[in-house]
């Protein structure tokens, strides 16, 4: 894209308009979680690079720095440092949320994962309250999705 900001889906992410940079960091942020139990795993990498990504209409060349990503090398801190959180409303909630989502994409939301949703929540100042809600949203959506299958 030529664009300095990407257009993306304000129905789902409450947001219109955030620097490609923005979107390269958020997923680090992910792969950053969703990797704190020794790996990421081929699905929690396709609920990132393919789910996400085309919800949000991610560029290729974000997609491959993604795919290229050494999640072990980088911190929380470094990464949410990095980050200008004025480009996405709601952006601490949104990420836990997503982080969740990614990290129990493999059908196990592993506990190394989890205490780096607390960490994550901790450093972004989410209480633990809101954790456990986003938690209980996410089983609430796949206990929905795996219903539908049995029905559909």
């Amino acid at each position: 894209m030529n664009s300095e900001l990407h257009r993306i889906a304000p129905t789902f992410y409450g947001i219109t308009m955030v620097p490609p940079s923005g979107w390269r960091d958020y997923g680090y942020a992910l792969l950053i979680i969703a990797g704190s139990d020794g790996e990421v795993s081929d699905p929690e990498l396709e609920w990132l690079t393919v789910e996400c990504a085309k919800a949000v209409g991610i560029d290729d060349e974000i997609i491959a720095d993604w795919e290229e990503y050494d999640f072990e090398e980088v911190s929380l801190e470094e990464i949410f440092n990095s980050f200008n959180i004025k480009s996405f409303s709601n952006f601490n909630k949104l990420l836990i949320y997503d982080a969740i989502r990614m990290s129990s994409a493999d059908g196990e939301y592993a506990e190394d994962e989890r205490e780096q949703v607390y960490r994550a929540a901790q450093i972004l100042r989410v209480s633990n309250e809101a954790v456990m809600s986003i938690e209980a949203l996410v089983d609430l959506e796949h206990a929905a999705n795996k219903l539908r299958l049995t029905i559909l």
